[in-house]
């Protein structure tokens, strides 16, 4: 008499189609979860609650936000802005941009705050590509065009005619 835990044979073989198709489903549904990643600089309201117009100095930023992810190039670096975001992907398909966050700090001449900007991904304008090509001057030789242009150009001795 078998032992009462046993599982007949009949049931193990009804139990396979199952396994054959649950075991490629286990792998395959994890990579259409979304994959959210944050990048950038992306301080927490309480941190900025901190940094406080006409008190906050800039040593105190850069310990509170840390570097800058940018400086001004105009108004000799008195701008820093702090440049984060979070964007998601699902599988193989593009990245979708979730939510960005630009925080602008201005400092006065002392190197206090002076003002401080936050805008997001509704305050941007998106860039529109041009696919427009440039032509440039001269011919557009194929390659045997090409080969055939360079026999006899140069001489035994080395040096270029």
């Amino acid at each position: 008499m078998p032992p009462k835990h046993s599982l007949p044979k009949h049931s193990l073989r009804s139990l396979f189609p199952v396994l054959a198709v649950l075991a490629p489903l286990a792998v395959i549904l994890p990579a259409c979860s979304p994959d959210v990643t944050p990048r950038g600089n992306l301080p927490t309201q309480s941190v900025l609650d901190q940094v406080v117009a006409g008190e906050t100095s800039r040593p105190q930023v850069a310990s509170l936000l840390g570097s800058p992810s940018s400086t001004s190039l105009f108004d000799n670096g008195e701008v820093w802005y702090y440049i984060g975001g979070r964007t998601t992907q699902y599988g193989v398909y593009s990245t979708k941009e979730l939510e960005r966050s630009v925080i602008a700090i201005r400092f006065d001449p002392a190197g206090k705050v002076d003002q401080m900007t936050r805008l997001n991904k509704e305050d941007g304008t998106e860039v529109v590509l041009v696919e427009r090509t440039t032509p440039t001057a001269g011919n557009e030789l194929n390659v045997i065009q090409q080969m055939l242009g360079n026999v006899g150009r140069f001489n035994k001795d080395g040096a270029a005619q």
